[in-house]
Order: structure tokens, then C-alpha cells, then sequence
């Protein structure tokens, strides 16, 4: 049986699944300098599916890692990575963005069965504390909601996480010690970035001089959260049990407007150009959240959404103009 039954114990062995993927990558890396863990063992769960190899390269010396390359749908790799581990970090998962309708079987699969039979396998094995990486898509359009506010979640992804975390709810009348975290849409540099989601995807598109492009009027509202932001968020739960098991947690720096990210990028890049569209109706739904749980912790984000931007564009900055007039035949 696990050791992290007490509310006030920390873990020695905690698995990461999706710990080469986006927070994962950074999140492999905070843990191990966590001073409240002291020497903690991360064993990390990934399929490479989303993930890449490179988050295992250059890890802290500081940490103590293990890596098991494998799905969370394979029972016996989830059987062998649950091995004398005392609490889980549930980040695997087919991630999008929180409008896209693609491949919603899959998602289903992976998001809501792979884990509830993880969690399952979780209890099998005598683990009992689970933090879960879930989306603040579960709410839908409208907002700003708090935690205790309906979910009306549109689309497969944010349908796929809602259900799971119903999974894992239920769970807790069995014995898990759950948390859920509900991100709002993940920013900044990592060991391995994601560019797909709007911030950074203006910031690939203002660093290699392309135009940003605008949905609609672009007033839509977002919730983002810096990825260091996040991953401390997660440090947290792991770091003060007594305070965040049986919770649900909204995870968000700022709910910002699509304008908005505009006026942030051209304070900081005077020539970036902006182009509007109409095509994909999906992209102008609103949504917001506030994070007042968290607050009420004393939890506070130590990134703006601009910084985060600034942070993020210098990567960009040695990259210089093209004339993209030179591209054009004349016909």
C-alpha cells in the first residue's frame, strides 16, 4: 500500500503521465527543485505522442528521475509505472484547442476512459493521491465562472475533460484524494512548446514577420496562464495536501480579449501587422473564469500575460525582416 495516506505527508515517489509534453516539461523540471520534496523520485509516463524526447535531456542534477515510455491505454505499463509510487500527476491526454472538434473519439479514449481506468488502476495499487490536470473549456461559453459554477462544455475536448473529471469525483468515494485543476489556455516557453494556442502562435507568427491573424472583431475573452505559472500551481497542490485534496481549482493568470493580445504584441513590436477573418465561427465564442479559490489560498501568478509575451518574443530576436515583396511574381 501507498505511504501518502496522511493529509500532512509529502511524497517520495510521484509518476508524472504526459511528462514530456508541454507543462510536463517544465513541470519534471520544478519538481525536482522543490524544496518542500527534498530528494523526491519522478517517475515520468509518456508515449511520445504529444511529447517529445528532449524534455528528457538536460533534467536538474538536483532531481532523481525515472522514465517509462508507454500509453496510459496499456494496463500493464500503468500497472508497472503505479509501482511504489505514493501520489499521481495526471497530465497525459490528446490536447487542442478548446473550440477544435477533431478526432473526438479518440479524444473520449484517451481523455475520459484513460483516466478513469488510470485512476482505477490508482486505487488497485493502493495510490491515493491524484492530481488532474483538467481545462477550464469544461465550462463553456460565457462566464466569468468560479469553480462552483456550471459546466456546459462545448466540443469533444472540453466534453472529454468534463467527463473525466465527473471519474474522478467518483473516485473519491472509493478512497482517491483528488484534485482537479481546471487550466485556462497554457502560454510561454518551455523545454518543449506547444505553438497551436493564440499567444503562442502570435508569438511564431510577430518573431518570423508574418501578420497576426484576427477571428471576428477579435472581443472575444480567453483565460491564459503563464507555463510557469502553471506548473507552480501544480508544485502547490503536491507541496500543501491538507489544503487542495477533494478541490477544484480554476488555474488562470488573466482573462484577456483577443484585441487585447494584439495591443500587447505591438507594444512590444511596433511593425507587427494584423489581418481579420471570418472563416472559423468557432474561434469568436467567449469564455472567462476567475481564479478566486486560488486567491483565497494566497496563490497569485508571478507572470502578466505582456510579460510572458516579452519573455517569450526574445527567443525571436536575432530573427531579422524579409521583404516578403521579393516573393511576388509578377504575372
Amino acid at each position: 500500500m501507498s505511504s501518502f495516506f496522511s493529509t500532512g505527508s509529502l511524497p517520495k515517489t510521484i509518476l508524472v503521465t504526459g511528462g514530456c509534453g508541454y507543462l510536463g516539461s517544465r513541470l519534471i523540471r520544478d519538481l525536482a527543485n522543490d524544496k518542500q520534496l527534498g530528494g523526491v523520485t519522478i517517475r515520468i509516463l509518456d508515449n511520445f505522442q504529444s511529447g517529445h524526447q528532449q524534455a528528457l535531456m538536460g533534467l536538474p542534477k538536483e532531481g532523481r528521475y525515472q522514465f517509462i515510455e508507454g500509453d496510459i491505454l496499456d494496463p500493464s505499463i500503468v500497472r508497472l509505472a503505479l509501482q511504489g509510487v505514493d501520489a499521481v500527476i495526471h497530465l497525459a491526454a490528446i490536447v487542442t484547442t478548446p473550440m477544435s472538434f477533431d478526432r473526438p473519439v479518440w479524444m473520449e479514449q484517451v481523455n475520459r476512459w484513460g483516466t478513469i481506468h488510470l485512476v482505477d488502476a490508482c486505487l488497485q495499487a493502493g495510490v491515493q493521491r491524484f492530481i488532474y490536470a483538467s481545462s477550464a473549456a469544461v465550462y463553456g461559453p460565457g462566464g466569468p465562472f468560479s469553480e462552483v459554477g456550471p459546466c456546459h462544455p462545448l466540443g469533444p475536448y472540453a466534453q472529454s475533460k468534463q467527463r473525466a473529471e465527473v471519474g474522478v469525483l467518483k473516485a473519491a468515494e472509493r478512497g482517491l484524494m483528488p484534485t482537479i485543476l481546471r487550466f485556462g489556455s497554457i502560454f510561454g516557453l518551455a523545454p518543449v512548446t506547444r505553438f497551436d494556442a493564440v499567444i503562442n502562435h502570435f508569438v511564431y507568427l510577430t518573431g518570423i514577420g508574418r501578420p497576426l491573424t484576427v477571428y471576428g472583431d477579435g472581443q472575444q475573452s480567453r483565460p491564459f496562464i503563464y507555463v510557469r505559472d502553471a506548473s507552480e500551481v501544480t508544485c502547490y497542490c503536491v507541496d500543501h495536501p491538507d489544503l487542495t485534496i477533494n478541490k477544484i481549482f480554476n488555474v488562470i493568470g488573466e482573462n484577456v480579449r483577443i484585441l487585447e493580445l494584439v495591443e500587447m504584441v505591438q507594444s512590444i513590436r511596433k511593425d507587427v501587422r494584423v489581418r481579420y477573418t471570418e472563416q472559423d465561427v468557432l474561434t469568436h465564442v467567449s469564455f472567462a473564469v476567475n481564479n478566486s479559490m486560488l486567491s483565497y489560498l494566497g496563490w497569485r501568478p508571478r507572470f502578466t500575460v505582456r510579460e510572458g509575451i516579452a519573455e517569450f518574443l526574445e527567443q525571436f530576436e536575432s530573427l531579422l525582416p524579409v521583404d516578403m515583396h521579393l516573393l511576388e511574381v509578377d504575372e
